[in-house]
């Protein structure tokens, strides 16, 4: 099998099936029968397995896997991590907000990196439907906290399309923590960790009509991962650092 495309999806009923066909079309040309798309339902209380499971009974690239309890996008994502079994593997979101051809360009970058991720804010990204004001405000705040907390030199960590060499994305699903909001700052911090070459490419994105977002909750959900993680990330680092410390006492 040479690719996985793996399609979180909580509550995805409306607009799973046109990604699904889209990609599935796209991708039969490039690669023909061998490649798969699994979806990984979590915590859905729509027909998104539904919708799903019709689809795959027609094309058989098309996998299912339904994890009734709601464990988060980053929890979906672990799932099909390890039950991927291509060469590659890719994250896409379930509203097809990215161009299947701009899914393709981050696979063809991966002869020179481990992980590449997909960005909607270098200069020849490509957005053809803006996010709504406020979600842009707290997209470039949230940003801005990362590169202050982390030193994170990515302009996009939250781009759903990434796609990773196989060996990569098992090595990343033994040891990420976090499965809601901060997944993939996570990732990104554990590739750092793991000595993965990262690159950050050009995507062609449009915001997709039908997402929710409660920004009081979130943002108070998103405070506490963020410190919770550089609490961790700064404990990775000191023992990082006194490990050759303790070799040259011995």
């Amino acid at each position: 099998m040479r690719l996985s495309i793996i399609i979180p999806a909580h509550n995805e009923e409306h607009r799973l099936a046109p990604t699904l066909l889209l990609y599935n079309q796209f991708m039969r040309k490039r690669f023909g029968d061998s490649f798969e798309l699994i979806v990984v339902a979590n915590g859905c209380t729509d027909s998104t397995i539904v919708v799903a499971a019709e689809i795959a009974s027609t094309i058989p690239q098309v996998k299912v896997i339904d994890i009734q309890e709601a464990v988060g996008k980053g929890g979906a994502i672990l799932e099909g991590f390890r039950r991927a079994v291509g060469h590659t593997i890719v994250l896409a979101d379930a509203d097809g907000a990215t161009t299947p051809s701009s899914l393709i360009n981050l696979i063809d970058q991966l002869d020179r990196y481990d992980v590449v991720i997909g960005s909607r804010w270098l200069s020849t990204s490509r957005v053809t439907r803006q996010q709504q004001l406020k979600r842009r405000v707290l997209s470039r705040l949230f940003n801005m906290s990362l590169r202050l907390l982390f030193n994170i030199p990515y302009l996009d960590t939250q781009c759903g399309a990434k796609a990773f060499r196989e060996d990569a994305a098992k090595k990343l699903a033994n040891v990420i923590n976090e499965t809601r909001w901060m997944f993939d700052v996570d990732l990104l911090l554990w590739a750092e960790v793991l000595n993965l070459s990262v690159s950050e490419h050009p995507v062609t994105w449009a915001d997709q009509p039908g997402s929710t977002l409660r920004i009081r909750s979130t943002i108070y959900q998103v405070v506490q991962s963020l410190w919770r993680m550089k609490y961790r990330h700064t404990k990775r680092t000191a023992e990082a650092l006194a490990t050759p410390l303790i070799e040259v006492q011995r």
